[in-house]
């Protein structure tokens, strides 16, 4: 009777499922192994009769340069370039609006970490400025097609994953993994703070055990409001992986080494180029003996586009040096003089028309952000009236109307008679940065903006005629 009860539970033990399927998700990186990912960025206003779209093409390069104990060193480039059908073939469109190059440390957990101890992480804010997500931060587990974990980093929200299974992306069985984060007030909408939530989904390539496939969804919510205000979306796909051989690994390493030592000698100079003349044009000089002597590598963008921006402040101009991810200044900034308007549509207040700013290109456009119920709102609207009746049709006019008083916005509209629409306004001033009003932006017919100005005294008029080209167009 014992011998019979020893060999069924030893039949019942033998019987048991196993998850064959767990395993540790520990890349499996050599040196030499380059990835190469392309997609898509695109960010969205959700906001009601504010239509607002901006699509970027995105380029994530990742190479492994060396193995260490439990971690490689591993250099990370990331472009991105303003997206826009119909400026496909102008060169200068398609020029990058953004290129990082980092080289860091890949822990065998996925934690990518810079020489300076920083943690680098996907941006919650603003664009991938650095795109890392493609490797995925893991638990010092095996992990199975359901397994779920819980990712905590120094000053973040905790992120929990989950497996999903399998699915196949291009013929490729992937495991499938989704991990949402979000702010702390997400749940809790707040007047005074604005919160976010992020849900990446990412499918693994069986054998390198990363990324075939990255999607990432961030919505952000503007204070006092009960849904999404703005979402980006983030999609891009594994399109090659190689391994070089010794010699190109080398000439790759030496380029990126370069490339990341006149950088950082470049940050400085970039953000307050006034008064540094010698020392931009000595570096321009490095930068350019390089180009006209190495080899060029798929890293050389990193090189041509620190050129580019060296020459715009040899001319004074200041660019923005791209942010750290989940810095909080990361947030774009749509309406920064000398860089391209977005393109937006928005509603008429009489909900019968739509204003679309691209329709405009090719003259200068006028938008003004207004409280119609204020005296200085009706001032501006006289002085803009006047100011469009002088130019006889040159200029396109986008009034803003800041108010939910429709009906005396409408009012005032047929009292003045105004010969251009009154638009719906209070959608648009966070993309446009109006947080006050009277505020002006002034775009060129090449899209670019002029001024961006908030206030109005007497020297105001001046400056938005001559930020228009209209002085001596009487």
């Amino acid at each position: 009777m014992l011998t019979s009860i020893c060999l069924l539970s030893c039949i019942l033990t033998l019987g048991q499922p196993i998850d064959r399927t767990e395993r540790q998700l520990t890349p499996d990186l050599v040196p030499g192994l380059e990835l190469e990912y392309l997609g898509t960025y695109t960010e969205e206003s959700l906001i009601p009769n504010a239509l607002y779209q901006r699509p970027y093409r995105l380029e994530a390069n990742m190479l492994v340069l060396d193995v260490g104990v439990k971690s490689w060193q591993v250099a990370l480039m990331t472009t991105l370039r303003y997206h826009e059908a119909k400026q496909a073939a102008d060169t200068k469109a398609n020029l990058p609006s953004s290129v990082r190059l980092e080289i860091a440390k890949l822990d065998w957990q996925g934690r990518f970490q810079t020489a300076d101890k920083k943690i680098l992480t996907p941006a919650t804010t603003g664009p991938p400025t650095l795109e890392c997500g493609f490797i995925l931060t893991t638990p010092n587990a095996k992990v199975g097609h359901t397994t779920t974990w819980d990712v905590i980093e120094p000053g973040q929200p905790t992120q929990r994953w989950q497996g999903m299974g399998t699915e196949s992306i291009h013929g490729i069985t992937c495991m499938k993994f989704v991990g949402v984060q979000q702010s702390p007030d997400w749940n809790l909408p707040r007047a005074d703070r604005s919160s976010w939530r992020k849900r990446d989904t990412v499918w693994l390539h069986p054998q390198l055990l990363a990324a075939q496939r990255v999607e990432r969804v961030i919505e952000h919510r503007d204070p006092a409001r009960e849904v999404a205000t703005r979402r980006c979306v983030i999609r891009y796909d594994l399109e090659r992986h190689i391994r070089y051989p010794t010699r190109f690994l080398e000439e790759r390493r030496q380029e990126i080494e370069r490339a990341a030592k006149m950088n950082d000698e470049a940050m400085p100079l970039l953000k307050q180029p006034g008064g540094k003349q010698q020392q931009i044009d000595s570096l321009l000089t490095r930068v350019a003996h390089h180009i006209d002597r190495y080899q060029p590598t798929p890293y050389r963008a990193s090189v041509s586009h620190l050129k580019t921006l060296l020459v715009s402040a040899k001319k004074g101009e200041s660019p923005v040096a791209p942010p750290m991810q989940n810095s909080p200044v990361a947030v774009i900034q749509v309406a920064t003089v000398g860089h391209r308007a977005p393109d937006f549509s928005v509603s008429a207040l009489n909900g019968t028309e739509t204003e679309r700013l691209g329709k405009h290109t090719g003259k200068p456009v006028l938008i003004f952000f207004y409280n119609p119920a204020t005296d200085l709102g009706k001032e501006v609207l006289r002085y803009v009236k006047t100011l469009n009746d002088r130019v006889a049709g040159r200029m396109a006019v986008f009034a803003m109307a800041v108010t939910r008083d429709v009906e005396m916005a409408l009012g005032q509209h047929k009292e003045m008679l105004l010969p251009f629409p009154v638009l719906d306004g209070t959608g648009m001033r966070q993309l446009l940065g109006a947080t006050d009003t009277p505020c002006f932006v002034v775009v060129d017919p090449d899209g670019i903006i002029r001024l961006a100005q908030t206030g109005w005294g007497y020297q105001t008029p001046g400056e938005i005629e001559s930020s228009l080209g209209l002085l001596n167009q009487r």
